[in-house]
């Protein structure tokens, strides 16, 4: 029995490791039509998140998700309309990032993450990558201008 079990687990893992390698493929695709539709609307999204950072719910809830639902009615109803799920906001002395959780892909794609940064500018460059899928799921792609998205493909 415990032989049979191994043996299932290890012909599961096998697939889903074959099985990354196309679903990278269909991310890097889906995530360049992400950035150019972001790179299309950039005023858009910038000034939605210097909205954001002056809302007084959005500051005073720093480093927690914040629900579009509990921001002001115009700001959640366009948060909405965009397909973000959630915002985080992050504000020091040093820095300010407003990072949104989108609702534009599922596994086995990952979630996708739409992140406005001073914190990172080396990310942010346009055409920056890192890949860390192999380590921990997870792939950074650079905007520009202060943007960069960023996958968790995690399953878990």
């Amino acid at each position: 029995m415990i032989r049979t079990n191994n043996i299932i687990l290890i012909f599961a893992l096998t697939f889903s490791l074959l099985s990354c390698k196309d679903n990278r493929e269909k991310r890097k695709e889906i995530v360049a039509e992400k950035i150019e539709q972001i790179a299309k609307n950039q005023t858009e999204w910038n000034s939605l998140t210097e909205r954001i950072l002056k809302d007084p719910f959005a500051i005073s809830n720093q480093g927690k998700f914040t629900y579009p639902k509990d921001l002001e009615k115009t700001l959640a109803k366009e948060l909405e309309n965009k397909g973000i799920k959630s915002i985080t906001v992050g504000i020091s002395s040093d820095c300010k990032q407003v990072e949104y959780t989108t609702e534009w892909t599922d596994y086995p794609i990952g979630t996708l993450y739409l992140t406005w940064t001073t914190c990172d500018p080396e990310q942010t460059k346009k055409g920056y990558y890192k890949d860390n899928f192999n380590l921990n799921f997870i792939e950074v792609w650079g905007i520009g201008n202060d943007w960069l998205i960023w996958t968790d493909s995690d399953f878990i």
